[in-house]
């Protein structure tokens, strides 16, 4: 009856939150077009807001018309960014194209399996729209759903994953993260966010004519007193500022549903593969993610030193060369001094054309290494370096779940769940990875709900399956 009952409120929790946002913006929508300015001489601002007025027909059709021309043009854009991408296509027989000996080097899993094991899984749940599979190589472990056609009857539905995830996950959670996009698929939730987007997209561009007419108004007022055009400057201001808490009630109601949203997916892959195989990919996923952080807190560290802010193309370089299946933040964090002063040297040879070998490269990335780590570790004993600092403050704020892991094998049974969840029930001022801690402390909100809560989630909504503990 529990589990029900979770379950239950997670799902009314989404379509609440889905209604109230679509009710809020649709009478903005009928506020915006129906609403008229009138010229008047005998106020002080010259004219006059009638609200519910006559409903102004080409104002709101230009702005309908402007939203499916930016639906249309965002998609064009998706579609070209995808096949701009260094995206590659898993098919029946493996992965398509050419030159591919990189990406397959460290997998578990063969891309042909995933295929059988998608369509095989989407079969499973009814879903047809599943027409295309990608892999990407980012190193992050990231999967995703896009609706490129969503359309009755011949939706289009892709799936993306991320090598990095077939990397560091076997079979029982690369199943359990491939249901879980399957669940956003077979609740359409792209096609959601799709039209949710377009809503929002919509009662601004209704507002715009409504604003632009006012600017006429103070511009066109004559004769040009500074006091009068101030007063109607802060007037203009407060309309905008009210639109401006708008965009953050939308914002706060859209993050609130994703949320609900990623949990009913989770609690579909639970059903399709098991509760723990979910858990277990959760876990993993977010330890991994966690290592990334760790990798890049190094690296905004250490381009500090030379004033460097933007290090956007040396982090994606090095966590090319940060091993795909590293698991340790410390490792994480010691390997990034070595990888960013190496890469470095390497884009300063090829961009400025100096003459160094990779021996030569080899040689000074090694002697600076041990005196930057040395710098390191004095920089935080001393407090200078703010962000290493944070990030071990952050780590009294964590449960480690390595701690229940009693065999050391990386996988979390049935036993060692329950003593995680207790661990999680009885600190629930910690959260499970240190990037998570950063959700709690934003105003908006992420539009993922924390490992913790998603494990919580799991465990309170659906009771564990026979075939959870089976192994590939």
């Amino acid at each position: 009856m529990l589990a029900n009952r979770v379950f239950i409120q997670t799902q009314m929790k989404m379509h609440i939150s889905n209604i109230l946002f679509f009710a809020i913006n649709i009478f903005h929508i009928i506020l915006a077009s129906t609403s008229n300015i009138v010229t008047q001489t005998d106020t002080f601002l010259k004219f006059r807001i009638l609200f519910f007025d006559d409903f102004n027909t080409i104002r709101f059709l230009l702005a309908l018309g402007i939203v499916f021309a930016q639906i249309l043009l965002s998609y064009l854009v998706l579609y070209r960014k995808f096949r701009k991408a260094e995206l590659v296509l898993i098919t029946e027989s493996g992965l398509g194209g050419e030159n591919n000996d990189d990406i397959l080097k460290d997998l578990r899993t063969s891309p042909k399996q995933i295929y059988q094991w998608v369509h095989s899984l989407a079969e499973e749940q009814n879903i047809k729209s599943i027409k295309r599979i990608y892999l990407t190589d980012t190193s992050i472990p990231n999967a995703l759903t896009i609706d490129v056609l969503p359309l009755p009857f011949i939706r289009r539905s892709w799936i993306v994953l991320d090598a990095n995830v077939l990397e560091i996950l076997e079979e029982r959670e690369i199943k359990a993260v491939i249901s879980h996009e399957l669940g956003h698929v077979r609740r359409f939730d792209g096609i959601v966010n799709l039209f949710r987007f377009g809503v929002n997209y919509l009662v601004f561009l209704a507002y715009s004519f409504f604003i632009v007419t006012i600017i006429y108004h103070i511009i066109a007022d004559k004769p040009i007193v500074a006091l009068d055009i101030a007063l109607k400057i802060v007037y203009l201001l407060v309309i905008l500022f009210i639109l401006y808490l708008l965009t953050i009630a939308n914002n706060l109601l859209i993050n609130f549903s994703r949320r609900q949203s990623e949990l009913v997916a989770d609690y579909y892959a639970a059903e399709t593969v098991g509760r723990n195989h979910i858990i277990n990919a959760l876990v993993l996923l977010g330890k991994r993610m966690d290592v990334i952080s760790a990798f890049g807190t190094e690296f905004k560290w250490l381009g500090s030193l030379e004033g460097k802010d933007n290090l956007t193309r040396e982090f994606i370089q090095g966590l090319k060369t940060l091993p795909p299946k590293e698991m340790s933040k410390k490792i994480s964090r010691e390997k990034a001094v070595s990888i960013y002063v190496s890469q470095r040297l390497k884009n300063i040879r090829d961009d400025l054309f100096v003459p160094l070998t990779d021996e030569q490269i080899k040689t000074l990335t090694e002697t600076s290494s041990k005196k930057l780590l040395k710098a390191r570790e004095d920089s935080v004993e001393n407090g200078f370096a703010q962000n290493r600092q944070i990030i071990t403050d952050m780590h009294k704020l964590t449960i480690d779940w390595l701690l229940v892991d009693k065999n050391k094998d990386s996988y979390l049974s049935e036993d060692e769940i329950e003593g995680l969840i207790k661990t999680i029930k009885a600190n629930p001022e910690k959260e499970l990875f240190e990037e998570e801690i950063q959700k709690r402390r934003t105003i908006l909100g992420f539009d993922h709900p924390s490992i913790k809560q998603r494990l919580l989630f799991l465990y309170d909504s659906i009771p564990n399956c026979p075939h959870s503990e089976e192994t590939s």
